[in-house]
């Protein structure tokens, strides 16, 4: 048998570290006294099948790590969630991998531990966690369906998702890049936001507590985890923080929630400074012997600019982390949407286009489906993932089941033709391809199916001030490559949104009255709600119904050779290969379309093609624009070309050439 590597346990809560640790993370014990644990618990890691135990008399066996966990193994709780395998463990509880037994759909189950239940502080904490989670909807932040008690043992329902924690990548990676991390960072402050909009502090913000998967576009996507600590900022609750007991990651954690003092929404804002210098330099805001010294130096300590532990840092990132650190709540960033607005325009300055960093954060009061991201970790099972709107449509089906034996009985009195109405009643309305009113609002959406055209009008406008406007929703399953086009009418400036269930959203408005719009080879997850509306400039909204619009849903094979959106932002690049040829389109003049060179470094000799009435021009890492044809330059692996539209800055509707295709070739050699 193969000895594991050891392993470094905290004393307290039993959370394990592959390298040696000051303090627990987690809860926050000194593990200096913690060595005769680390050796027995490695003994356990390597020795635990035979079932012997290996620890001395003065080492208690961690219960948390063998029977207790074992005996949910196998077992169905509340007789919905099949329990399959531990896939976790932490400070409050573990983690079980659970099937829900009816649909067949894969969920997390979190368990608090056992030896926790009878703490008053931590059931109620626990119980807090569930009430207030399960009001989250953010795609950045992990989805809490159910939670309930079944003997002594209080647990939830979350939503499965693979990935590695950001601290882990940390260790891994080292310092992040600003312009890899900044994305990150957004779309952590995007969960904060929807978060305090209702009234919920997180209290115990950290690297762990994110998780990091990829999407099907192949970019970085950020899932806050464990609000197990949060609370209802909505007045303080004095059990937490009586008798000196306090709540949160002595690395993470803000001089007020140290002090006792009742927290609001800022203290998350300074552990997401904290966060953000973890993430940028490598290191701890504050270091010491002990988790006592580290509180003390947030209490009374500068903290070093981040630049000055990687010089390669702008002054722009240090201010951004200095205002979050501030030791007064008042002098932090007022909220965490401001945080992220700052983020965006520094990634602006330093970086590229802020506008792609900013599609990234998704807007907490946006209407749409969005209840998870599909990712590449997960598309094997993405299938398979439990998902809010699976439990919401089985209590329907359940609902529907009891209504349909009580109308049973009553179909008999009332013969086949009563019959037959209930069943037109119940059944699901079959895709249209013409609108039918009333579809104004996205609840009264009408069902389209991918291959087809749907014809509408612009009809009656709503109110003096507000036009028609045509909400569709095609009921697609999984990540697809989608083509929509809007085939316009004259005199209207039509405007087409686009929203999938990870919470993406695409708007297009490029043309102008007549114009049409398009959102080409974007790659979307699940169900898409479709709006086609009118830009408004103040005048009265436009009604023709005497000209049909034509909306073109197409589902197309990712085929190899074409670009996929979004890939605008270098972090998003599509790899181009030696000896490839990649086609795309500039499909509206602020398009940008990004390739990161795969091949060694050395010279290279670039060759980009387009229509002469596509107005393209290209740029190489020597930052020199160019028009298509032929250059040799020096690429370096990992460098980024970009290609872009001369006519930027020119007036919506002025030229139409978004179905133009351009081509790129890099050959390696002079």
């Amino acid at each position: 048998m193969t000895t594991p590597a050891p392993r470094h346990f905290c004393p307290r809560c039993r959370a394990s570290y592959p390298a040696p640790q000051a303090f627990c993370s987690e809860c926050g014990a000194d593990m200096l006294r913690a060595s005769a644990l680390d050796l027995a618990a490695a003994r356990d890691a390597a020795l635990g099948e035979t079932g012997r135990p290996t620890v001395g008399p003065l080492v208690r066996a961690d219960r948390r790590m063998t029977a207790s966990n074992q005996a949910w193994l196998g077992t169905t709780v509340d007789g919905r969630y099949r329990v399959l395998e531990v896939i976790g463990r932490g400070g409050m509880g573990v983690v079980y991998k659970v099937e829900h037994v009816r649909m067949g759909k894969i969920a997390a189950m979190k368990v608090l531990h056992r030896d926790l239940v009878d703490d008053a502080e931590a059931s109620q904490r626990f119980e807090r966690e569930a009430a207030a989670v399960s009001r989250l909807h953010h795609p950045n932040a992990v989805q809490v369906f159910d939670f309930g008690a079944v003997g002594d043992a209080l647990y939830l329902i979350m939503e499965y998702v693979r990935g590695q924690d950001l601290g882990a990548i940390v260790e891994r990676d080292g310092p992040l890049p600003f312009a890899r991390a900044a994305p990150l960072l957004v779309q952590i402050l995007g969960a904060l936001t929807e978060a305090h909009e209702l009234g919920i502090v997180h209290r115990d913000l950290k690297p762990d507590n994110v998780l990091v998967t990829r999407t099907t576009g192949g970019r970085d996507f950020a899932k806050v985890l464990d609000f197990g600590l949060a609370k209802m900022a909505r007045g303080h609750d004095p059990g937490d923080s009586d008798q000196g007991q306090i709540v949160g990651t002595p690395y993470f954690m803000a001089p007020e929630q140290i002090r006792g003092d009742a927290v609001d929404a800022r203290a998350d804002l300074y552990a997401m400074g904290a966060l953000m210098y973890r993430v940028l330099t490598g290191r701890y805001v504050f270091t010491a012997a002990t988790a006592v010294g580290v509180l003390t130096k947030h209490l009374t300590a500068e903290a070093e600019p981040p630049s000055r532990i990687q010089p390669g840092l702008a002054p722009e990132i240090d201010a951004l982390v200095a205002r979050a650190l501030a030791k007064d709540p008042a002098q932090r960033w007022s909220s965490a949407a401001a945080l992220a607005e700052a983020i965006e325009e520094v990634y602006g300055q330093l970086v590229g286009d802020r506008s792609t960093l900013a599609a990234q954060r998704a807007q907490p009061g946006a209407s749409g489906p969005r209840n998870r991201a599909v990712t590449e970790d997960d598309e094997p099972l993405s299938e398979l993932r439990l998902r809010r709107a699976d439990l919401d449509g089985y209590e329907r089906s359940l609902r529907r089941s009891r209504w349909l034996v009580l109308g049973a009985a009553a179909l008999v009195a009332v013969g086949l033709a009563g019959a037959a109405l209930w069943w037109t009643m119940l059944r699901t309305p079959p895709p249209v391809t013409h609108e039918r009113e009333a579809n104004d609002a996205s609840g009264q959406a009408n069902r389209v199916a991918g291959g087809t055209t749907v014809t509408g009008y612009f009809g009656r406008r709503r109110s003096p001030t507000e036009p028609d406007v045509d909400h569709f929703r095609w009921d697609r399953r999984g990540p697809g490559v989608i083509t929509i086009r809007l085939r316009a009418v004259p005199n209207v400036d039509a405007v087409l949104v686009v929203r999938d269930e990870a919470g993406v959203v695409v708007s297009v408005d490029e043309l102008g009255p007549g114009g049409d719009e398009r959102i080409f080879a974007r790659r979307l997850s699940g169900p898409i709600a479709i709006e086609v509306g009118q830009l408004m400039t103040g005048v009265l909204p436009v009604e023709n119904v005497s000209d049909r619009y034509r909306l073109e849903l197409v589902e197309e094979p990712a085929e190899d050779g074409w670009e996929r959106e979004p890939n605008g932002d270098p972090s998003d690049a599509l790899p181009l290969a030696p000896g490839t040829t990649l086609r795309g389109r500039l499909e509206a003049r602020t398009d940008v379309d990004s390739l990161r060179w795969t091949g060694p470094t050395g010279m290279a000799t670039v060759e980009v093609a387009a229509p002469a009435a596509l107005p393209l021009h290209w740029r190489g890492p020597d930052g020199v624009d160019r028009p298509p044809g032929r250059a040799t330059l020096r690429l370096s692996t990992g460098d980024v070309i970009t290609l872009r539209r001369r006519d930027r800055d020119a007036r919506k509707g002025e030229s139409d050439v978004g179905e133009l295709t351009w081509t790129t070739t890099v050959v390696p050699g002079g």
